[in-house]
């Protein structure tokens, strides 16, 4: 799919630029998030739509009473808790009913805050490269982040908590009737792929120039707090599900190879009764999670 050059933004020419944010279970961060998004874009519209998605706390309230104060903001409750599914709504009925044909999309985790400038920045890499799809942004905290960043921009990779997507790409994902599986765990690397395959996944290998790394965008997440009990239990799943999204797309990729978008599954875990041909990895402290993640996929299937 040839991506046009793109003389001009979304926003430069009046137009609000769209933006999505997934939110489950947010209300301690919600507000901080859409507050960077405002705060960091000082003059222009922002159109920004919180696909709040199987919200059992104050996440959709808090949302509506922001609004109130920012007209720009709206609520999406999508009753399934799943992020796939959220963000197949914004690309198949939000965007087609509500935003349709602009140049530009962003995309942002609720939990997390974009450094000031960002979303003009992811602007300003896809116009830089006419050929890229999409443009990432590194994270700017963390203990890792230093690695991360180095690893994300050498990889011209991309993350979910803050991308851009071209609107020419976003179009062919609709016109494909392209959706991201349900419940599969490593969104951001199926999308990734995608892109860098063109859509067209039988054709091999990737072309990392659809992705244009931003080195001066970022965003920014709280630090996992050691006296928090709590705290330990998210790491834990967090580890689980890291653990997950690995085994999955090595069940996924040599599908999609092979049977090129049609491959794609409603659910993901339809490709899990060919998990028992998955191995164990040693992966240091990692193993532990990465073997209960396999035991838990192979259990699901039983």
């Amino acid at each position: 799919m040839p991506a046009p050059e793109m003389d001009t933004m979304t926003a430069a020419a009046g137009e609000p630029w769209p933006v999505m944010v997934l939110a489950h279970n947010e209300e301690r961060r919600i507000a901080a998030c859409l507050d960077s998004l405002f705060d960091g874009e000082p003059g222009r519209r922002l159109e920004v739509f919180v696909m709040a998605n199987g919200c059992t706390d104050r996440t959709e309230e808090i949302t509506r009473e922001y609004a109130v104060r920012r007209p720009g903001v709206h609520v999406v409750s999508v009753a399934m808790a799943d992020k796939c599914n959220a963000w197949n709504v914004f690309i198949h009925e939000t965007v087609r009913t509500r935003v349709p044909d602009r140049d530009v999309y962003f995309f942002v985790d609720g939990d997390c805050r974009t450094v000031p400038g960002s979303l003009t920045r992811l602007a300003q890499g896809l116009r830089a490269n006419p050929s890229a799809h999409a443009a990432s942004a590194p994270p700017a905290s963390g203990r890792s982040r230093e690695k991360d960043r180095r690893e994300l921009l050498a990889a011209r990779a991309l993350v979910a908590n803050l991308y851009a997507l071209r609107g020419t790409f976003v179009q062919a994902l609709r016109d494909n009737r392209v959706r991201l599986p349900l419940g599969l765990e490593g969104d951001d690397g199926l999308l990734g792929a995608l892109i860098k395959w063109n859509l067209n996944p039988t054709l091999g290998g990737f072309d990392d120039s659809r992705i244009e790394p931003c080195a001066d965008a970022g965003f920014v997440f709280d630090s996992m707090s050691v006296w928090d009990p709590a705290e330990w239990r998210a790491y834990w799943r967090r580890a689980l599900r890291y653990g997950r999204r690995r085994y999955e797309f090595r069940l996924l990729a040599p599908r999609l190879k092979k049977l090129g978008l049609p491959g794609l599954p409603a659910h993901i875990s339809e490709l899990y009764p060919e998990s028992h041909k998955l191995r164990l990895m040693w992966d240091g402290l990692h193993t532990i999670p990465n073997w209960v993640a396999l035991r838990m996929m192979r259990r699901h299937v039983k």
